[in-house]
């Protein structure tokens, strides 16, 4: 039985590579990256010796791309599996790659050490004898990472280490994109540590937590804290070179470690986000435990309700009220600009008329949206989308919608139909559409109904041979007498006296 999983990356940029291979301790996890390709026909060149158990692949490839590649491997090598990385959101590739043989894709922006974790592990439990033999080290750097994570262990077991008074910890996260949308978290990393062990006034340990983000224990005398704090500023100004979101987090001054541990447990120490932060590069103490007020879940049956009957203005007054609540709160980016593309979607994909126009729109804006570095950037997008929506839906008129449920009560007027089977029908509340059916319709529900069964009833009347019984039953009253009772109100004759004089 193997205790290693080979991995086997597939991408063609070098960069992308690099990312996934320095990613995570991967050894410790039980994988090993066994080799990489460019493209697909290299790739398959290289299968044969490498022998790998699942393959990490990108769809968008010169020479051979994704999608073809999954074919082939599918075909002649079917244990392996594929789990396929890429930067498109279309619908149309992901079903193609699931329907050729991939496991489960995988959205290149949303991609992080711990999701990648969490989709290999459910891949390799698919694969017969292989049972990943997890890694444990005993590193000094482990007992701290253990220390912060698990609660185990004291701040004495780092006496010997740790020889100066003060302690502060320093939290980079390291996922980030460069403009080009290349992945710099190798290169940050690497830099990060040349910086601390240039670093020579203090002491320090660091640990990857949830394999993302980097976080350096600080040990250093009172004296060089200044020193310090300069020096961290320095290098993530240059580590902006990079990537100008690159944002470290540097907490409070404590004198023991167990202090140190329970300000890395304080919620929100590791959520600041540069998405909110821009133009800063080390987000000092000072303002990091500003409350958060309870965001409440978005009313979503009436978001859709509204739309239902084409309240365009209420749907985004409520689209809009949860968006900036959201941005006010501080939610993470990659949740914010979801949930507006989600809600955007449902907008867009309700409407009969004007398509194209609208198509185009969701197209354009989900685009800007992930272009959207910043929260202000986010925002000015977001406005200008919202305008322009607005001005589309104007011309779009709830009577579409009134039209469709009047044909829908033609169609069905013989069945035994009641405002509760409509209000199913249409996805509404029974007391939401009886208020809206009243308002549309001057006469209510039961009426109108009454009216289009009697006049259906006219016909029988007169161009069948029809008895009075059997068009009462056609029509959809099941008691004659009441039949009549109505038939008369309505026209003001009885069914007998109707049919006699237009026979």
């Amino acid at each position: 039985m193997e205790n290693t999983c080979r991995i086997m990356v597939i991408d063609d940029e070098f960069i992308m590579r690099q990312g996934i291979r320095f990613m995570m301790r991967w050894e410790e996890e039980g994988y090993e990256i066994a080799g990489e390709a460019s493209n697909g026909k290299e790739a398959l060149a290289l299968i044969p010796q490498i022998n790998p158990h699942i393959i990490l692949c990108d769809i968008a490839m010169p020479v051979m791309n994704g999608l073809d590649f999954i074919k082939i491997v599918n075909r002649e090598y079917p244990d392996i599996k594929i789990v396929v990385l890429s930067s498109y959101d279309n619908f149309e590739y992901v079903r193609e790659a699931l329907v050729n043989g991939a496991v489960d894709y995988v959205l290149k922006p949303t991609l992080n050490p711990e999701e990648l974790l969490k989709i290999l592990s459910r891949t390799a439990e698919k694969i017969p004898g292989l049972q990943l033999g997890r890694k444990k080290s005993s590193s000094i750097e482990k007992k701290m990472e253990d220390f912060f994570t698990e609660g185990k262990g004291s701040g004495k077991d780092f006496r010997d280490t740790f020889p100066y008074s003060c302690f502060r910890l320093f939290v980079l996260p390291l996922s980030y994109r460069n403009q080009s949308g290349v992945v710099v978290s190798p290169v940050l990393y690497e830099k990060t540590e040349a910086f601390l062990k240039k670093l020579g006034c203090c002491r320090y340990l660091k640990f990857l937590y949830r394999q993302e983000t980097m976080c350096v224990v600080l040990n250093y005398g009172r004296k060089d804290e200044d020193e310090i704090t300069e020096a961290l500023e320095n290098f993530l100004e240059e580590a902006s070179l990079l990537s100008d979101r690159v944002l470290g987090i540097l907490g409070e001054r404590h004198i023991h470690l167990e202090e140190l541990r329970q300000e890395f447990r304080r919620p929100g120490f590791l959520e600041h986000d540069a998405f909110y932060n821009k133009g800063i590069h080390l987000y000092k103490e000072l303002n990091l435990y500003s409350e958060k007020q309870p965001m409440g879940k978005f009313d979503f049956r009436k978001f859709t309700s509204a739309i239902a009957v084409r309240k365009y203005s209420e749907a985004m007054a409520l689209f809009s009220e949860y968006i900036y609540k959201a941005v006010k709160n501080q939610m993470q980016e990659f949740k914010l600009k979801n949930q507006t593309k989600n809600l955007l979607y449902n907008i867009v994909g309700s409407s009969e008329e004007h398509v194209e126009e609208l198509e185009d729109l969701r197209r354009e804006y989900f685009r800007k949206m992930e272009e959207a570095s910043y929260c202000d950037d986010f925002l000015k997008v977001y406005e200008e989308m919202l305008g322009k929506l607005g001005r589309i839906l104007d011309n779009t008129g709830e009577n579409l919608y009134l039209g469709k449920m009047l044909d829908y009560i033609q169609q069905h007027s013989a069945e035994d139909l009641n405002l509760q089977e409509l209000a199913e029908e249409f996805n509404f509340s029974y007391s939401y559409l009886s208020a809206y059916f009243n308002q549309h319709v001057s006469e209510g529900f039961s009426e109108y109904l009454n009216n289009i069964r009697i006049q259906k009833a006219c016909e029988l009347l007169v161009k069948s041979r029809m008895s009075i019984s059997q068009i009462s039953s056609a029509v959809g009253y099941a008691d004659q007498s009441y039949f009549c009772r109505v038939f008369k109100r309505i026209t003001g004759k009885t069914p007998s006296t109707y049919r006699r004089e237009n026979w």
